[in-house]
C-alpha cells in the first residue's frame, strides 16, 4: 500500500483515563506522520456534533477505535462501530483498527459480531505508547503481519474446585471482589447456556434483578408443551433478560427431569444485513442456525434444501422431518429475539404468516405440538403483518413488559443500600419514570460516585452528565431519517405526530410512549434533553 497520508477518525470515550490521554497522544503522533486525524475535541463551538461525527466517519479511510472496559460499554462507541461497519459495507471504507486499552475481556455482545475476527493492537501502559503508534502506522500501510486474531474470553474457572464465575444480572462476568457493576446497555446472553452444563462453575447473581409479573408467566409458558408467547416492550426494558431467564428455567428443568426440552434462540439483531436482503437467504440462515445448535447432520439439511419445494415448504419440511421428529426430548423451544427487525422487509408478512401456520399445525399434529414459539418484539404487531388471521402475535399469550412501578423502583433502591431517602426518591421516579436501565444507572452512580441526588439531577439532562452517553446515542439515532427528527419536534410541540410510522419507530427505540393518538416522551429526562437540543 502507498504511504500516502490517510484520513483517520479517532473513536474513544471522553473524560476517562487512560483513554483520553492515549487518544491525545495518538492524535498528535499520527498528525506528525502526515495523516489527517479527526478527534472530537477539534470540533468548533457551535458545531452540530452529531452530524459532524457521522460525516467524519463516512469520509474517513480508517476508524482507530480505543476499546477499554468502560468505552466498550459506551452506547456512543458502540454506535460508532455499527456506523463504521455500515459505511464500509456500502462504500468499502472506513476500515476499523481496534486498540485494546488494558482490556483483555470479551467484547460486549452488541459489538462482538462486528469485531470478532479483527486483529487487535494491545496497549497495557504508557510504555506501549510508541509501539501502538508504530503498529497503527503499519496497519494503515498494510504492513502489519497477518496472524490469527486473539480470542479474548471470560475469566477462567477451574473445574472441580470451589472457585466459580459469577455472572451479573445483565450477563457480565464479575471480577473478584466486585460487589456492584455498571449496568450494561444491552443484556449479554452468551454465558447463561454454560450455567446448565454439568460441572459448570458458573452462577448468575439475582441481587439487583427485579422480577415482574411477566417472569413467572414466561416460566409457566415454556414449561408447558405447544405454546406461543410474544414478549413486547421498548428498548432497554429487560426483554432479552426476561427471555434468557425463561430459557434458562427450561434448560434447568430439562436437566432435572433428564429429558425435558431443547432450546434454540435466534437473535435477529446479529444477522448480517446481506442475509436479510432476500427471503430465501434469511430462511436458509435460520435453518443453518437451528441445525448447528441442535448438532444435526449438515448433509440432511442440504438434502431438504435442494428439493424442488418452495422455500416456505423447505423450512417447514426441515422442521418436521429433521427437527421435531428427533428421538429423545419431546419439546423444542424456538425463541426469536428482535423479531421485528424484519419490519422493513417485503417478506415480513410471509414469514410471520409461516409462524402462524406452524402454530395452527398443532391442532391436528402431535409432532408440531412439540414446538414452543417465543417471539420478542418492540413494534406494534400490525406493523409486522396486517392480516390478523395470519398473525402469530394475536394467538397464545402476550407479555407486555412495562417500566418499573414506583414500588419496584423502591425495591431496587433498597437493594443498592438505599442511596435515595424519602425526599429524593420521588424526584428520581419523576425524572426517570421507572425506566429499568436508567434507574439502575442512576443508583449505580449514586453508590459508586457517592453523589447526592441534587448533584446527579442537575447534570442529568446534559451531555456531560451520567446519562450523557445514552442521550447522545438517542439523539444520533434520530439522524437516521429526517422524519424521525420531525416526529420528535411535533411531539415536543403538541404531543401529536402526523407520521405514524416515524412515531412507532421512536416507540420501538424506547424514546416515546403512546396513549391512543397522543405521544409523550418515555421519561422526563428524554423530554428535557430533546427540548434543549430541538
Amino acid at each position: 500500500m502507498s504511504s500516502t497520508p490517510v484520513k483517520i477518525f479517532l473513536s474513544y470515550k471522553r473524560d476517562i483515563e487512560p483513554d483520553q490521554t492515549l487518544a491525545n497522544y495518538l492524535n498528535r503522533r499520527l498528525v506528525e506522520k502526515g495523516h489527517k486525524v479527526f478527534i472530537d475535541t477539534s470540533m468548533q463551538v457551535g458545531t452540530a456534533w452529531h452530524e459532524e461525527i457521522d460525516r467524519q466517519i463516512q469520509s474517513s479511510d480508517f476508524v482507530v477505535m480505543l476499546l477499554s472496559r468502560q468505552s466498550a460499554d459506551s452506547e456512543m462507541v458502540q454506535a460508532e462501530v455499527h456506523r463504521a461497519y455500515q459505511y464500509r459495507s456500502k462504500q468499502g471504507k472506513p476500515r476499523i483498527l481496534p486498540i485494546r486499552v488494558n482490556y483483555e475481556e470479551m467484547l460486549p455482545y452488541t459489538i462482538d459480531q462486528y469485531l470478532f475476527n479483527f486483529q487487535y493492537i494491545c496497549w497495557n501502559s504508557s510504555v506501549d505508547n510508541e509501539k501502538v503508534v508504530e503498529e497503527t502506522q503499519s496497519a494503515i500501510l498494510g504492513e502489519l503481519p497477518d496472524k490469527e486474531p486473539v480470542r479474548f474470553a471470560a475469566p477462567a474457572v477451574e473445574r472441580g474446585l470451589q472457585q466459580e464465575l459469577v455472572i451479573s444480572e445483565d450477563g457480565r462476568p464479575m471480577r473478584d471482589g466486585e460487589s456492584i457493576s455498571a449496568p450494561l446497555p444491552a443484556f449479554d446472553p452468551r454465558f447463561l447456556e454454560e450455567l446448565d452444563a454439568p460441572g459448570g462453575a458458573l452462577r448468575v447473581r439475582d441481587q439487583l434483578y427485579i422480577e415482574r409479573e411477566a417472569d413467572p408467566q414466561l416460566k409457566r409458558q415454556v414449561s408447558r408443551q405447544g405454546t406461543t408467547t410474544t414478549i413486547r416492550a421498548p428498548r432497554q426494558c429487560g426483554k432479552s433478560s426476561l427471555l434468557e431467564r425463561g430459557l434458562h428455567h427450561a434448560r434447568k428443568k430439562r436437566l432435572e427431569q433428564e429429558a425435558f426440552c431443547r432450546t434454540v434462540k435466534l437473535d435477529l439483531q446479529s444477522v448480517d444485513r446481506a442475509i436479510l436482503e432476500s427471503y430465501e437467504s434469511f430462511l436458509r440462515w435460520m435453518a443453518d442456525n437451528i441445525a448447528y445448535k441442535l448438532e444435526l447432520d449438515p448433509a440432511d439439511l442440504e438434502r431438504v434444501w435442494n428439493s424442488r419445494l418452495g422455500v416456505h415448504n423447505r423450512l417447514s419440511c426441515f422442521m418436521e422431518d429433521l427437527v421435531l421428529s428427533q428421538p429423545g426430548p419431546q419439546q423444542l423451544i424456538l425463541a426469536m429475539d428482535e423479531a421485528d427487525r424484519l419490519v422493513t422487509r417485503a417478506y415480513a408478512s410471509d414469514f410471520f404468516g409461516l409462524l402462524r401456520v406452524w402454530h395452527n399445525n398443532r391442532a391436528d399434529s402431535e409432532l408440531w405440538s412439540r414446538l414452543n414459539l417465543v417471539l420478542v418484539i418492540s413494534t406494534e404487531p400490525y406493523l409486522l403483518i396486517r392480516e390478523i388471521s395470519q398473525s402469530p402475535f394475536n394467538v397464545g399469550l402476550t407479555l407486555n413488559l412495562l417500566d418499573f412501578t414506583s414500588e419496584q423502583a423502591a425495591d431496587l433502591n433498597t437493594r443498592h443500600g438505599s442511596p435515595l431517602g424519602e425526599a429524593d426518591f420521588p424526584r428520581m421516579v419523576a425524572l426517570l419514570n421507572g425506566h429499568p436501565y436508567l434507574t439502575r444507572k442512576a443508583l449505580y452512580h449514586l453508590v459508586v460516585d457517592q453523589q447526592s441526588w441534587t448533584e446527579l439531577e442537575r447534570t442529568a439532562p446534559t451531555d456531560m452528565g451520567p446519562f450523557g452517553d445514552h442521550l447522545r446515542y438517542y439523539y444520533w439515532r434520530c439522524l437516521d431519517a429526517p422524519e424521525l427528527k420531525e416526529a420528535v419536534r411535533q411531539v415536543l410541540r403538541s404531543g401529536r405526530c402526523s407520521d405514524e410510522q416515524a412515531a412507532y419507530r421512536l416507540m420501538r427505540a424506547g424514546l416515546l410512549s403512546a396513549d391512543g393518538d397522543c405521544y409523550r416522551f418515555r421519561c422526563e429526562l428524554y423530554r428535557r434533553y430533546f427540548e434543549a437540543h430541538k
